[in-house]
């Protein structure tokens, strides 16, 4: 009888052990990832506080939780990586993967099928990449400067005089109507799509700024809740099925004389022409437009800067040269203003999909987190940027000029 108490004891001890080992392994291993906040509405989690001010949510939380933290956001576990100084594991390391963190949003916003997303996406990366690649870019940046010029002039000669005065335009719709147009036909063709006859460029632009604007919500929420945004993203999709149709019937044979739009169509070969073309076009206009603006506003706000950038234009440029490449190159201080303003206004979130797991400052990161960077909190890093929310052209200079280069 003792015999039996005394394995069942044993047994019982060796149990007791094993339950208590694995407490603390299981804490352990916690331990092991970053903190992480999850709200308290399920699935939901910290969504709607998220979603109120996404920016500075995310700089309260990093001041909250350390340099690395996961939050829970509608079903997705989002890590973010605060400090530069591993940023290299966002850009560089081979344990995450961009196709695999956008895959989902482009499915959502162009519906584009999974198995089309990945069939074409490196093939049309790669395809554009080259065919921009810097020793192709003359002939576009030539055709760029020449619609321009000409857009301006047009607009400069549409501007009413009244009593001496010329009326005030709007920055943001100047660089809109002379930018939209000319990255249009210098992409996808002269005319191809709706830039000569003015109320059918009004009618776009008014499709595609719907579009631009609710693009983020439309990566997450539900149509239901988009219904303006969905009805201009399908006025843009039944524009670009005419334009592809008619392309694919006129595709020349030398690829050099292809416009991208060309080029693009040639490497696709399923029913998803309308839908990449309709996210090239995004891409196009999406990114380069805002900094415009925003370059141009942050000058004029300095005049002592719009000074200096109007004698280094005045002493580089003479009436009616062409401006390329070269050219800008003996313009460093405009090329700094721009970089500045790049700074300032960058991108809240970079995003990628984490797909081996690994450690940064002593944390796990998990397979299947969206592993965050944000530039825009970077670039306010008063270590790195002297009185970060100023104006100073001269900044992104020597060590900070990486952190200032545009990286998608």
């Amino acid at each position: 009888m003792l015999s039996w108490l005394i394995v069942i004891g044993t047994c019982l001890l060796i149990v007791l052990i094993f339950f208590i080992f694995n407490i603390f392994d299981t804490a352990s291993n916690r331990k092991k990832l970053p903190p992480f906040y999850s709200g308290w509405i399920p699935w939901l989690g910290c969504a709607l506080e998220f979603g109120k001010n996404p920016l500075r949510f995310i700089n309260l939380m990093g001041h909250k939780l350390g340099p690395v933290y996961t939050l829970k956001v509608a079903g997705e576990r989002m890590t973010f990586l605060t400090d530069a100084k591993d940023f290299h594991n966002f850009f560089q390391s081979t344990d995450v993967d961009f196709q695999k963190a956008v895959q989902s949003s482009v499915q959502k916003i162009a519906s584009v099928t999974e198995e089309a997303f990945f069939k074409n996406h490196t093939k049309i990366h790669d395809t554009v990449k080259g065919r921009l690649s810097f020793h192709k870019l003359p002939p576009f940046c030539e055709t760029l400067h020449s619609k321009f010029k000409e857009h301006l002039v047009g607009i400069k000669n549409q501007i009413t005089i009244k009593n001496g005065c010329e009326f005030e335009a709007e920055l943001n719709d100047l660089v809109r109507s002379t930018m939209y147009k000319s990255i249009m036909d210098n992409l996808f063709g002269d005319g191809v799509l709706p830039t000569h006859d003015e109320a059918a460029f009004k009618e776009f632009e008014k499709n595609f700024l719907i579009f631009d604007e609710q693009f983020e919500y439309a990566a997450r929420l539900p149509k239901i809740f988009l219904r303006e945004w969905t009805k201009s993203k399908n006025w843009l999709l039944q524009m670009f099925t005419r334009v592809t149709k008619q392309c694919m019937q006129t595709i020349p044979a030398d690829v050099e004389s292809r416009s991208l739009l060309q080029t693009l169509l040639a490497v696709i070969d399923d029913d998803f022409s309308p839908n990449w073309s309709m996210m090239m076009l995004w891409a196009s206009l999406a990114n380069a437009i805002p900094i415009t603006f925003w370059t141009l506003c942050m000058i004029y706000q300095h005049q002592r800067v719009l000074e200096k950038v109007q004698s280094e234009v005045r002493q580089v440029l003479k009436e009616n040269e062409k401006c390329d490449e070269s050219t800008l190159a003996l313009m460093p201080y405009t090329r700094q203003c721009i970089l500045e303003a790049i700074r300032l206004r960058s991108p809240g979130i970079f995003t990628r999909r984490v797909i081996k797991e690994f450690r940064v400052k002593g944390y796990n990161i998990p397979v299947g987190d969206l592993l965050m960077v944000s530039p825009f909190w970077a670039h306010r890093n008063s270590q790195q940027f002297p009185d970060p929310e100023e104006f100073k052209p001269m900044v992104c200079i020597a060590r900070n000029a990486y952190l200032c280069q545009p990286v998608c």
